[in-house]
């Protein structure tokens, strides 16, 4: 029994002190100029009151907590379903309780949105028909996903389009952000789910383009899409899934992975896309051959689903396909020579599948060289392979392919296919050659190849870009990363900034990680900021100083831990939760 008690006390206690996670948005964005209510998934949602979205324009005016549903007894069900079938059919009156003594009517089990059915909305109603009919699996729920808020989002009609950072608060914290798409195109939510028992109202055709479907995988589902499409006139389906939460903790491969799949009117498959060059995001460029309406289906190719697996799909008329190097959400650091380093760039592109590149590098001063290949880490679908022939020919003198990083930071997937490595060479003029380790090519397979001198330098991550700022205390914990390189080992200074310090302020020589306190100088402010911060090392007899990175930390199907980078850091006060319904912007 104490330790019951214990496990219950330790689990609560672990709640109170968690950051509210946001597992999943929604629809996942809104058109410039509309108000839409997004369900909000995730965990630790109890004490959740307001919200910041980033980018300006974009406003969060109410949040709404959804009551955990439970399983009612066979009578209160019979009665729920009544009612909710009474009001499919136009007639939203309770109906008479039971009079069976057998029914137990005074020990039904209580929920504030089954006693007023009647004056539920439709989104409201979707939510409680599927707790009520959907087999509830053990082993497909995930804990991290089972509360929920509805959240209003209003955006301005001059709202740049583009992927916003939506974050929430809480008494006991603020979560780490997830996007929140802004678009010009209009939005399409999938069909609400109904009972099986009720005939689902007919999927209207998309007949206008550009158009965002917005949709979400649940077990055992295949989203259909009917789009009224023209002969001779292209249309383009982009699919953004994957790219809305890159790493799933405890799910595997570790991310929800769409494919699509076209019919013709017959009900042909005319056309299927699982990926985007190695993105598993697919994009999908049709020319119709007849008019007619053709049917669009999306699932996960491993036809798993969960609550996370939330897409939006990009419908344009006109062939628009996405460059993999550009495509993607999240920001991605671009690597950066040493300040003071010389550097050699060679870019180039393997233009056709067997194709080589070829550079000439002529070394003066015999030693150490760095070779760093930027491809992958910058979206090209490069999979590079980096040889070193010397003077005389013959074999290379080095081979560099895949990089073992020991933080893996960054959004992109694959991103150790990048060759990186060092070598001592002796004066004389080199070949450098680099291909495709599987021999493929095209006008998107590019590169950039830097070749410097080693000098010590270093980055910083944390593991946390949103601090809510308790005002009992004036701060907030903090992990941060330091990345060494060119054998640097010494101390990082986290600098001051006029309105915080850090606790302690150095990381110290040798240490990689380190948990810090994130500190206001000031009482701690009611209004939302976004900020950044700056790190500095004395090296050479100069400071260095370099931007910390902020990212939040990530785990991927059960093993791999990654740093998401973000925007900005955001920074809050917690005072008393009217206080930040009055003052959030």
């Amino acid at each position: 029994m104490k330790k019951s008690v214990f496990i219950l006390l330790t689990t609560v206690a672990c709640a109170l002190g968690a950051d509210p996670y946001v597992g999943y948005i929604y629809p996942c964005g809104l058109q410039a100029g509309s108000t839409n209510r997004l369900v909000v998934g995730g965990q630790f949602l109890q004490k959740v009151h307001a919200g910041f979205v980033s980018g300006g324009g974009v406003k969060i005016l109410d949040v709404e907590k959804v009551p955990n549903f439970q399983q009612p007894s066979g009578s209160q069900f019979r009665y729920l379903a009544q009612w909710l079938d009474a009001i499919a059919r136009g007639d939203p009156a309770a109906p008479p309780l039971p009079t069976d003594p057998r029914a137990h009517v005074d020990e039904w089990r209580s929920n504030r949105w089954w006693q007023v059915l009647g004056t539920l909305d439709a989104q409201k109603r979707s939510l409680v028909e599927r707790a009520l009919y959907v087999r509830r699996n053990a082993l497909q729920m995930s804990p991290s996903l089972n509360q929920r808020l509805l959240v209003t989002v209003a955006v301005d009609a001059d709202a740049s389009p583009g992927a916003r950072e939506l974050r929430l608060f809480a008494q006991n914290g603020m979560s780490a952000p997830r996007p929140l798409l802004v678009t010009a195109a209009p939005h399409e939510e999938e069909v609400r789910y109904a009972p099986p028992h009720r005939p689902l109202p007919p999927v209207p055709a998309v007949t206008t383009f550009p158009r965002v479907l917005d949709g979400q995988i649940m077990p055992g589902e295949t989203d259909t899409w009917t789009l009224r499409l023209r002969k001779g006139r292209t249309i383009t389906l982009r699919t953004v899934g994957r790219e809305l939460q890159p790493y799933i903790g405890d799910a595997v491969p570790g991310f929800f992975n769409p494919a699509l799949r076209l019919l013709d009117p017959s009900g042909t498959e005319v056309a299927f896309a699982d990926d985007n060059f190695y993105h598993p995001d697919p994009v999908l460029v049709f020319t119709p051959p007849e008019d007619g309406d053709y049917r669009l289906e999306i699932h996960d190719l491993l036809y798993r689903g969960r609550a996370d697996f939330v897409y939006a799909i990009v419908a344009e008329v006109g062939e628009h396909p996405v460059d993999p190097r550009h495509a993607g959400l999240w920001p991605n650091p671009v690597p950066q020579t040493p300040p003071g380093v010389p550097c050699s760039t060679f870019a180039g592109v393997i233009d056709r599948a067997g194709a080589l590149d070829e550079h000439v590098f002529n070394v003066r001063e015999p030693g150490d060289y760095v070779f760093d290949l930027l491809a992958r880490r910058a979206g090209s679908p490069l999979d590079a392979r980096l040889s070193i022939f010397g003077p005389s020919g013959g074999q290379p003198v080095a081979l560099f392919t895949d990089t073992t990083n020991h933080v893996f930071r960054g959004s992109i997937i694959q991103g150790e296919c990048d060759p990186v490595g060092t070598c001592r060479l002796a004066a004389g003029v080199y070949r450098l050659q680099v291909e495709d380790e599987a021999g493929k090519g095209g006008p998107e397979w590019s590169y950039v190849l830097r070749v410097y001198r080693p000098a010590p330098s270093f980055e910083v991550w944390t593991a946390k870009s949103s601090f809510a700022i308790r005002a009992w205390s004036r701060s907030s914990p903090m992990k941060v990363f330091v990345v060494r390189d060119g054998g640097f080992t010494g101390p990082v200074k986290l600098l001051e900034t006029p309105a915080f310090r850090f606790d302690p302020p150095v990381i110290p020589a040798g240490t990689n990680v380190l948990k810090v306190a994130l500190v206001s100088k000031r009482r701690a402010p009611y209004v939302v900021q976004e900020f950044q911060f700056e790190a500095a090392a004395l090296i050479g007899g100069h400071t260095q100083t370099v931007r910390i990175q902020p990212a939040d930390e990530y785990n991927q199907a059960f093993a791999w831990d990654h740093l998401l980078p973000s925007a900005t850091f955001v920074v809050g006060g917690l005072p008393n939760p009217n206080a930040w319904k009055r003052k959030v912007k």
